[in-house]
């Protein structure tokens, strides 16, 4: 009877075991729908009152990009993953970390003044003007909005020197828990910076803490003027899931990024019935303008109908 009593004991205890290693599990490799819930703040695990439950009958997506993922943003369950520890470059996704930390260094009114050097840079542009004065506010609009890398150039070097903001940039990171994280520029030109899926979840979920970040990252389109309203910069934002070229119901914002490296990514969340979701996609398979916003959509359709919350 004793044998018995302690055989039982010792098979839950291993049964136990096997269940909570399954829990927590987290693959980077299968893009397998997984049964996990995995606060990357800081390594700790956090197990939900009540997880997300699949329908019965949800088919996994197709996402047809190099690295994926998808969230739900309120603790961090992985609805998704494809290859989401793999460290790549993020293009202008860069941008999201340039306005988490400028936040903390401007006011919204403060007036940078444009010089020369600012203007030096490749890739897209708002068109900003030597001597131009312009406040922090527009430049964010700039950088969110249009993707602008001379605004981003403007926001690093107005205040600090661009490699003290670089090291900003990476302080930051490691407050927030990004280990798979490095920027080498603000702008994300530079492909020998890298990041995660997972990790740029982490970073856009806290970016969106902010209401000055999340008002431009929802915004289609604007046109915002220097301090004397003389210069004046049309921006219409890059990703095709705000400005209305794609439809996507309850969507909040997103980043989108491209280089020959990194190919087209995108992060965006939205919202539905007070659910939040965060969706990472890395790298598409095609190469055209809209690739990531079509993944992106299919991955967050998927998530919102494929789960009950």
């Amino acid at each position: 009877m004793k044998k018995t009593i302690i055989s039982f004991l010792l098979v839950t205890i291993l049964v136990g075991i096997g269940l909570l290693a399954k829990f927590i599990y987290f693959s980077d490799e299968t893009g397998q729908v997984l049964g996990s819930s995995v606060n990357y703040y800081k390594e700790k695990v956090v197990v939900p009152q009540k997880p997300p439950v699949m329908k019965a009958g949800a088919k996994e997506p197709q996402i047809l990009a190099e690295s994926a993922v998808l969230i739900l943003n309120s603790n961090k369950y992985v609805l998704y993953d494809k290859n989401s520890g793999t460290r790549v470059p993020i293009a202008s996704i860069t941008k999201i970390m340039t306005a988490l930390v400028s936040a903390g260094l401007f006011g919204e009114d403060e007036v940078v003044e444009i010089k020369p050097e600012y203007l030096n840079v490749e890739g897209s542009k708002i068109n900003l003007l030597s001597g131009e004065k312009i406040t922090y506010g527009n430049l964010l609009y700039g950088l969110l909005v249009n993707s602008g890398n001379d605004a981003a150039k403007a926001i690093a070097n107005a205040k600090t020197t661009e490699d003290e903001f670089i090291s900003l940039m990476n302080q930051k990171a490691e407050e927030i828990g990004l280990v798979d994280t490095r920027f080498k520029d603000p702008a994300g030109l530079n492909d020998s910076g890298f990041s995660t899926a997972r990790e740029v979840t982490i970073l856009f979920s806290q970016a969106i803490k902010n209401e000055g970040i999340l008002k431009r990252i929802k915004t289609g389109k604007i046109e915002i003027k220097s301090v004397d309203e003389q210069i004046s910069h049309p921006l219409e934002n890059s990703n095709r899931l705000v400005n209305g070229e794609i439809e996507l119901a309850g969507v909040i914002g997103g980043k989108t990024g491209f280089t020959y490296s990194a190919g087209h990514t995108l992060v965006c969340a939205a919202t539905r019935n007070e659910i939040t979701l965060v969706s990472v996609v890395l790298k598409t398979k095609y190469d055209t303008k809209a690739a990531s916003a079509v993944e992106t959509q299919k991955l967050l359709e998927w998530g919102f109908n494929s789960f009950v919350f």
